[in-house]
C-alpha cells in the first residue's frame, strides 16, 4: 500500500545510516525522489562499521564480517553501488574447522568443501569426504539439511526454537556441535535453544534449497567504510540526495496523527513529506511523542531483546598461515579470522569472533582480552601475541529470538507518513545485512507504492 505523504514539496528523510538506512536512501534517490538522510554519528555504516585503531593507524573492521551468494537483496545493493567487485566468494562453500586435538595433545583442522559444480549430489560427496564428525552425524547433517530445505512454510510453529527444529529433524549431539550450532549461531547470534527456528530454517531452504552453492561464504577486501559505505553516501549523493553526518535527531514531529518533519537536536525543525526511522527499537521510542508509545507496535518494542558481538584484534609476532576465516569448535570463541590475507599487510592483526548473550560477548572487557589471548594461544601452537584490542558492540542484533517473532512489526506503521525500516523488522528474515537492506527496499515500497529499483536477481545456487 502507498503510504500518504504529507508535504509532498519536502524530501523524505530517512534517519540512519547503516545497511537499512542507506538503502532506503539510495533506492528513493534512484527513484527521482528528494530524500535527505540524516546520521548521528561522525562516519556512516551503523553496525557494519570500521575504525581506525589508534596504535597501529590500521582501518579495523567493527566486527568481521561474512556473506553468503544466497544473499540477493545486499548483493544487488552493493553491485549498484560499485562495492561487488572488492567481495571475494570462494569457488564454492569452503569451511575450515579449527579444534583441540587431546589424543594428539594439539590442534586439528578438519575442512568441509562442497564442488564448485554438482548441485545436490556434490553435496553428499563432500559431507561424507568430510573426517569431521562421524558418519553417524554426518548422515543425520544430510537428512537434516535436506528435509530443512524443502519444507513448506509452517513446518514448525512460529514459537519452535532452533534446538526443537533440530531434535523434530533428529539431529543429534555431534552434528550439532560441528554444524548447527557454528551455523546457526552465525546466522541468529543466538544459542539453538532461543533462536528462532522460523527465521534458521528460512536462512536454509535459501542457502541450500538448490544445492550448496548459495551457502558459499565470502568476505569484503576491504574495510567496511571503504568497501560500502562511503561507496553508498557518493552514490546518494551523485544521485542528488543530501547525506547529512553528525546530525542527531532529536524528535520525530506527529501533529494530526500524521509525520510532518523531524526535529534536530539543535531545535532546527525539517519539513518531510515521509520519515523512514533505520535505527534500533530503544532509539526509535526516543524519537516519538510520549502519546504514542503505548499504542501499538511502539509498545512492544520492549519485548525485541539485543544480542552482542565481540571482536578481538591480536597482533602476533609471526603471521597465522590459513584461510580467510575458520570456524572453532568447542571454543568461547567462534570464529577466527586472518583479514591481512585479503591485504597482504605485514602488521595486519587476525581476529576472533563470538557472540550471544550466553557467550565471552557478555563478559567484562578485561575478561574478553584475556580470554581471546588463552584461546589463541591454545589453537595457534607456538604464536607468541604481542598485543590485543578488542571491541564490542552490546546491541549488535535484534529480534532473531523465537518468542519474539510476533512483535516484529511491518514497514508501515498506523502513523501516515512514517515508515520502519532495520534489520529487527518483519523481513522474514534474522538481523543480518541481508535483513537490512531487505527492510530498506521494503520502506521504500511503502512509500513509493512500486517495489524499490528493478526486480532482485535471484539467488545463486551452483
Amino acid at each position: 500500500m502507498n503510504q500518504k505523504t504529507n508535504q509532498p514539496g519536502a524530501p523524505i528523510i530517512v534517519v540512519g545510516a547503516g545497511f537499512a538506512g542507506m538503502s532506503a536512501a539510495f533506492f528513493l534517490a534512484e527513484a527521482g525522489r528528494r530524500v535527505c538522510l540524516l546520521e548521528a554519528g561522525r562516519l556512516a555504516g551503523g553496525r557494519a562499521r570500521s575504525f581506525q585503531e589508534a596504535r597501529s593507524g590500521l582501518e579495523l573492521d567493527w566486527g568481521p564480517h561474512l556473506f553468503m551468494k544466497a544473499n540477493p537483496a545486499l548483493r544487488d545493493f552493493l553491485e549498484r553501488i560499485g562495492a561487488a567487485a572488492s567481495l571475494h566468494f570462494a569457488s564454492s562453500l569452503d569451511l575450515t574447522f579449527r579444534l583441540r586435538d587431546p589424543s594428539a595433545k594439539g590442534v586439528r583442522t578438519e575442512r568441509l568443501r562442497f564442488p564448485a559444480r554438482g548441485g545436490s549430489l556434490g553435496g553428499v560427496l563432500a559431507l561424507f569426504r568430510w573426517r569431521g564428525p562421524g558418519l553417524r552425524a554426518r548422515l543425520e547433517i544430510l537428512r537434516g539439511l535436506l528435509r530443512a530445505a524443502s519444507e513448506r512454510e509452517g513446518a514448525g510453529s512460529e514459537e519452535e526454537t532452533v534446538g526443537r527444529m533440530l531434535d523434530r529433524l533428529g539431529q543429534g549431539e555431534a552434528s550439532r556441535a560441528w554444524f548447527w550450532e557454528p551455523f546457526s549461531r552465525a546466522v541468529l547470534n543466538l544459542p539453538m535453544e532461543a533462536g528462532s527456528g522460523v527465521l534458521f530454517r528460512r536462512v536454509i531452504a535459501e542457502a541450500f534449497g538448490a544445492g550448496p552453492g548459495g551457502a558459499t561464504l565470502g568476505s569484503p577486501g576491504l574495510p567496511m567504510r571503504a568497501f560500502w559505505a562511503e561507496r553508498a553516501a557518493e552514490h546518494i549523493r551523485r544521485l542528488g540526495g543530501e547525506v547529512r553526518m553528525k546530525t542527531p535527531v532529536r524528535q520525530i514531529r506527529i501533529e494530526g496523527g500524521e509525520v510532518r518533519g523531524v526535529v534536530l537536536a539543535g531545535g532546527e525543525f525539517l519539513e518531510a513529506s515521509a520519515v523512514i526511522t533505520a535505527v534500533p527499537p530503544p532509539a526509535l521510542l526516543t524519537l516519538l511523542p510520549g502519546d504514542i508509545r503505548e499504542e501499538a507496535p511502539w509498545r512492544d518494542f520492549g519485548r525485541l531483546k539485543p544480542g552482542p558481538i565481540a571482536s578481538a584484534y591480536l597482533w602476533l609476532k609471526r603471521p597465522s598461515a590459513g584461510p580467510l576465516f575458520e570456524a572453532l569448535v568447542d571454543e568461547p570463541w567462534q570464529w577466527l579470522f586472518r583479514p591481512g590475507n585479503h591485504r597482504e599487510s605485514a602488521d595486519e592483526p587476525i581476529a576472533l569472533l563470538a557472540g550471544g548473550v550466553d557467550s565471552v560477548a557478555a563478559a567484562p572487557r578485561g575478561e574478553i582480552v584475556t580470554s581471546a589471548r588463552e584461546t589463541a594461544s591454545r589453537l595457534l601452537p607456538g604464536a607468541v601475541i604481542r598485543r590485543a584490542v578488542a571491541v564490542r558492540e552490546k546491541a549488535a542484533t535484534w529480534a532473531n529470538g523465537a518468542d519474539e517473532q510476533a512483535f516484529r512489526p511491518p514497514a508501515e506503521t498506523p502513523v501516515p507518513g512514517l515508515i520502519l525500516a532495520g534489520d529487527w523488522t518483519a523481513t522474514g528474515l534474522p538481523a543480518t545485512c541481508e535483513g537490512a537492506v531487505r527492510s530498506g527496499r521494503q520502506a521504500v515500497e511503502a512509500v513509493l507504492g512500486a517495489p524499490a529499483g528493478a526486480e532482485m536477481p535471484p539467488q545463486i545456487n551452483i
